[in-house]
């Protein structure tokens, strides 16, 4: 037998230890990230390999949109909005299996520090800027234009060509159009300017209406600007309708259509072909995209009960 002082001292020994064991242990306080990971979001449409890149996002204030008061005020308690409207800044990039085409590509650091994330997203997603063959521009706004020149003002994408709808390049390339533009307005020629020096013979206007590469067409839509154009990828049965600036604040335009937005250039023109451009979407049963809806993008509409539109965000994919 195991003498009792003995005894005792083995049960002193493993209460111990057990107290030990159970213990926390000491460890250096983890520091704080500072903000979320690079947003990359994969998935396949027919053959083909979309993805999300965000930029980063803008605020806005509740003036941006116009309308009814009282309807937009409706609109925004009902979809929760908060003030000022934090909207996303999405590229999109398809990989066609022979052309890699990068649609929208964000504001760099011009418009802000909140913005300009998209070379780092690229890369992240395993590509370099150098892979990209073709940038589609839906319209020369900085935060969709801005992101394709280096802060040198060089091009970002050395072997790309850049595809703008040439009513937009002859507006806002236009001198004098910027001359007689209100001088508060003439900031918004910059980006124009910027591209147009960078890429030279690079970039090479189309018409609305034209196909870009097998699978991507242009579908007109204008009103946003004078040559805003939407895109609609299609691969097999399988198709996303890229809509631009065609919205901005989805809770509100997508339940009330008829709410424009201050940039727009022709309000009458945008109310008109937005909403003709929704019920597209969900007559054929598209997938839609767009660079202000919440990351990565994409969704589905559908009609609502006494009019307007709902949106369903696509499940996140894992592809």
């Amino acid at each position: 037998m195991t003498p009792p002082t003995r005894r005792k001292a083995l049960h002193a020994l493993v209460a111990t230890a057990a107290t030990a064991a159970l213990a926390p242990v000491a460890r250096a306080a983890a520091p704080l990230a500072g903000g979320s990971g690079l947003g990359v979001h994969r998935m396949k449409l027919g053959t083909f390999e979309v993805t999300t890149l965000l930029d980063g996002f803008i605020e806005l204030p509740q003036a941006v949109l116009q309308g009814n008061p009282e309807v937009i005020q409706r609109a925004l308690d009902a979809g929760r909005v908060i003030m000022p409207i934090r909207t996303a800044v999405n590229c999109f990039l398809v990989n066609t299996g022979s052309k890699l085409v990068m649609i929208d590509c964000g504001g760099a650091k011009m418009l802000g520090p909140t913005a300009g994330r998209m070379p780092q997203a690229l890369a992240a997603a395993g590509l370099e800027l150098g892979q990209v063959d073709e940038v589609y521009i839906t319209h020369m706004h900085g935060d969709h234009l801005h992101g394709a020149v280096a802060p040198e003002g060089a091009k970002l994408f050395p072997n790309a060509v850049l595809r703008i709808a040439k009513a937009d390049v002859d507006y806002w390339g236009s001198p004098a159009v910027e001359a007689a533009a209100p001088e508060n307005q003439k900031g918004r020629f910059v980006a124009a300017k910027r591209a147009m020096a960078a890429y030279g013979d690079r970039l090479q206007p189309f018409e609305l209406g034209a196909e870009l590469v097998p699978g991507i067409r242009s579908v007109p839509a204008v009103g946003h600007t004078p040559g805003h154009s939407c895109y609609l990828v299609s691969s097999g049965n399988a198709r996303l309708l890229l809509l631009g600036d065609t919205m901005h604040v989805g809770p509100v335009q997508f339940a009330r259509p008829e709410i424009t937005v201050m940039f727009d250039f022709s309000q009458d023109q945008a109310r008109a072909r937005r909403q003709e451009l929704f019920e597209m979407a969900v007559k054929d049963d598209l997938l839609v995209g767009a660079v202000h809806l919440p990351f990565p993008g994409i969704g589905k509409l559908r009609t609502r009960d006494g009019g307007g539109y709902t949106y369903e965000p696509i499940a996140w994919q894992m592809y």
